[in-house]
């Protein structure tokens, strides 16, 4: 009886420290989030507005699993070891893509059931140029969506060297001021001095 009371709060011990670890993963995935967003001074708001809109785009060409999808911004490093430019990561998991080739192959099928006569060569051609048209219709756009975030970012990047800028400009006429002080400190300091 005491064996079966003991494993019973080992479960239940075991259990707390699941929900436990659990927690504290989540806990460092958001926190990392937020650290990185921090670096690359972009709001959560404005990445997830990115991420939606870049899904939105490249659904329209494949199938993607949402739930699995993973963009974030980081800090490139450069050579020297510094931090360089914002970069953009997005891991998106893709599960089938969509192309014209294989809708044609759906309607050769289709065709053949029905048995309708198939499409004449010339036909077929048109088509396949036709796919490849909107196929680089479909980079073009998804390359526009790329640009646009890294203007967005970079704009972010210059507002914020342009507080720097400032910060440090302030700091120096402080210190400028304080200089002044203390020499007219120490002069009048000496004046004093010298009439003794």
């Amino acid at each position: 009886m005491f064996e079966s009371i003991l494993k019973f709060f080992k479960k239940k011990e075991k259990k707390e420290n699941k929900t436990n670890n659990n927690s504290k993963n989540a806990a460092k995935e958001r926190l990392h989030l937020v650290l990185m967003q921090d670096r690359a001074n972009v709001s959560a708001d404005f990445l997830e507005l990115m991420k939606q809109e870049i899904i939105d785009v490249i659904k329209k060409y494949i199938d993607v699993d949402e739930s699995a999808i993973d963009v974030r911004l980081t800090n490139k490093e450069n050579e020297d070891g510094t931090n360089g430019a914002p970069a953009l990561y997005a891991n998106i998991p893709i599960i089938n893509i969509k192309n014209e080739a294989r809708k044609i192959e759906k309607q050769q099928i289709e065709n053949k059931e029905t048995k309708k006569p198939e499409k004449s060569e010339d036909k077929k051609e048109k088509d396949i140029e036709k796919s490849k048209k909107e196929e680089e219709t479909k980079k073009e756009e998804i390359e526009e969506v790329i640009e646009e975030a890294k203007i967005i970012i970079d704009e972010g990047n210059m507002e914020n060297k342009e507080e720097q800028q400032k910060e440090k400009s302030d700091k120096k006429s402080e210190i400028d001021e304080e200089n002044n002080k203390n020499k007219e400190e120490n002069s009048t300091e000496e004046e004093i001095k010298s009439e003794k």
